[in-house]
């Protein structure tokens, strides 16, 4: 993934242009998804967001996932093991009218790779006297994604690769605001386009459907410097390549975040991200997905916003053991 590195830096130095603040929201969710090599396949839409007031122009976001995988599962004859690292670049541009209407496309670069952070999550999980799980049984800095079934491999990926993952294209609409912009509802509808390889766990291989209903409050609880934001939604999902036979067609996803006004140009926040199973019969893929993150932003000079956070599975081994978010973004 380092070769990507460049291009990340590239476009956050591009991001440095004068321009006004798309949006100042304590608690606007992080762009970020469950980044298990194989649920991501489907990931439910991310960053959906209502705006108060209705954002015109356009706003820039650049991120970087770097999850940390270590599960092993075997039942019977099937035998999954998700033991790597998978780091995601995603570039978001978005495009807002007065009208409260937006759209916008979203592109991720995908790398899978050896557990570079092993070593260092082995030391945090000791320091902090948490168990190691599956990890003191399996050599770091190793890639192995494989699924046997019934004796058969449905997918093995020892080497690392890296490349165009599925693109997102989406439409907001208005449904409804308060006259102080403090608080509004919006309808959100999506298509993931099967631009990734599959054969590489880069894609699905399918085309993708989401609709969902976004909402934020400034208001309520205002007077603790508190703001809320949420989403919800239905995705139909239409055959892939990856584990076609035990794929579901239809899942539920949604968000929640707090955020705080703790200072000017300081927003920390919680965000609890949740999704149904996108398979059957595939410990532990087919159960609720539950992913907590942590974090902040800051404004940088120039109105750029840096957001840095940490993710941690609730539901164990229905996410990455742990993710590193960091992320950019600035309007225009």
């Amino acid at each position: 993934m380092r070769a990507w590195l460049p291009i990340f830096a590239a476009l956050a130095l591009g991001a440095t242009a004068p321009g006004s603040l798309f949006a100042d929201a304590a608690g606007a969710p992080f762009l970020i998804q469950n980044e298990n090599p194989v649920s991501r396949l489907f990931g439910p839409p991310a960053g959906d967001d209502a705006f108060g007031v209705a954002p015109t122009g356009f706003q820039a976001r650049v991120t970087l996932d770097v999850a940390n995988n270590s599960l092993e599962e075997a039942r019977g004859d099937d035998r999954l093991v998700l033991d790597g690292e998978t780091w995601v670049a995603r570039i978001l541009l978005r495009r807002g009218w007065k009208n409260g209407w937006r759209v916008a496309v979203q592109v991720p670069v995908v790398s899978h790779q050896g557990g570079v952070a092993d070593g260092f999550i082995e030391d945090y999980h000791d320091a902090l006297s948490l168990p190691q799980g599956n990890r003191e049984r399996r050599p770091s800095g190793r890639l192995e994604y494989s699924y046997r079934r019934n004796g058969e491999t449905r997918f093995n990926l020892t080497d690392s690769t890296a490349g165009l993952g599925d693109v997102r294209l989406s439409v907001s609409a208005p449904l409804w605001r308060d006259r102080a912009g403090t608080r509004a509802a919006e309808c959100v509808a999506g298509v993931e386009l099967p631009t990734g390889d599959s054969g590489r766990l880069l894609g699905s291989g399918s085309t993708d459907f989401s609709l969902g209903l976004a909402v934020c409050d400034r208001a309520s609880l205002s007077r603790l410097n508190l703001e809320l934001h949420g989403s919800a939604g239905l995705l139909v999902l239409t055959p892939g390549d990856v584990l076609e036979a035990q794929q579901e067609h239809v899942a539920g996803y949604g968000s929640f975040s707090l955020g705080w006004r703790l200072a000017d140009g300081l927003r920390p926040r919680l965000q609890l991200d949740w999704h149904s199973p996108f398979f059957a019969d595939i410990e532990p893929l087919d159960s609720w997905a539950v992913e907590l993150v942590m974090g902040a932003s800051v404004r940088l000079p120039r109105d750029i916003w840096f957001d840095l956070a940490v993710a941690e599975d609730l539901a164990v081994n229905t996410t990455p053991d742990v993710v590193f978010h960091f992320g950019l973004r600035k309007a225009f």
